[in-house]
C-alpha cells in the first residue's frame, strides 16, 4: 500500500469511529429522554389511577351513607303510616256503628 492509501485508509476509519461515537451518543440522549419520559408518565398515570380510586370510595362512602339516611327515613314514615291506619280503622269502626 502505498501512502495516500493508507492515508485515506485511516481517515475513513477515523470517519466512521467518530460517526459510530456520535450516533452513540446521540442514541444514549434519546434514550435517556424517552426512560425519563416513560417514568414521568408512569408515575403520572399512578397518580391518577390512585385519584380515581381515592374519589371512588368517597364516592361509595357517601352513596352508602345516604342510603342509609334514606333507609332510617323510609322506616319513619312506614311505622307513621302504619300508626295512621290503625287510628284510622278504629275510628271508622267507632264511627261506622
Amino acid at each position: 500500500m502505498d501512502n495516500t492509501e493508507q492515508y485515506w485508509t485511516l481517515e475513513l476509519e477515523k470517519s466512521i469511529k467518530r460517526i459510530r461515537h456520535d450516533f452513540e451518543v446521540f442514541y444514549a440522549t434519546i434514550y435517556r429522554e424517552l426512560n425519563a419520559y416513560y417514568e414521568s408518565k408512569t408515575e403520572e398515570v399512578t397518580r391518577e389511577v390512585e385519584q380515581t380510586s381515592h374519589y371512588h370510595r368517597l364516592e361509595l362512602e357517601e352513596f352508602v351513607t345516604t342510603q342509609q339516611t334514606l333507609q332510617v327515613e323510609y322506616e319513619k314514615v312506614q311505622h307513621t303510616l302504619t300508626y295512621e291506619r290503625e287510628i284510622q280503622t278504629k275510628l271508622e269502626s267507632t264511627y261506622c256503628k
